[in-house]
């Protein structure tokens, strides 16, 4: 067997994790924050699962939460950029969970006349 193919549970989690954290991240951004404070939100969510995927995992250390929360970050950033974003996925349920703005709403609105 190729050593190659012969990932453990914890990497294969985390890839797994990473690919599919996009649109999770797309209902807790909000379209009307810098793109800095998005990419923060992204990055602590992905600390956040690593720890808990070591944690389970039975890995305790720091550089192993830190390499999983590499290989997370690069899976979603990969899997956002070629599906969830070219898709409409993630850009479209961020856009229906976004606060609007006071004011914004349809009933606040007046009336053309």
């Amino acid at each position: 067997m190729d050593p190659f193919l012969n990932l453990s549970n914890p990497v294969l989690w985390a890839l797994a994790v990473g690919f599919f954290s996009p649109p999770v991240i797309s209902l807790i951004q909000q379209s009307r924050w810098s793109t800095r404070r998005q990419a923060l939100v992204a990055f602590a969510f992905y600390l956040v699962v690593a720890a808990v995927t070591a944690y389970v995992a039975g890995l305790f250390s720091t550089p192993d939460i830190l390499r999983l929360a590499l290989l997370i970050f690069l899976a979603a950033g990969t899997s956002y950029k070629t599906l969830w974003k070219p898709t409409g996925v993630s850009p479209a349920i961020e856009a229906a969970t976004s606060a609007k703005p006071a004011g914004d709403h349809a009933a606040g609105r007046m009336p053309n006349v």
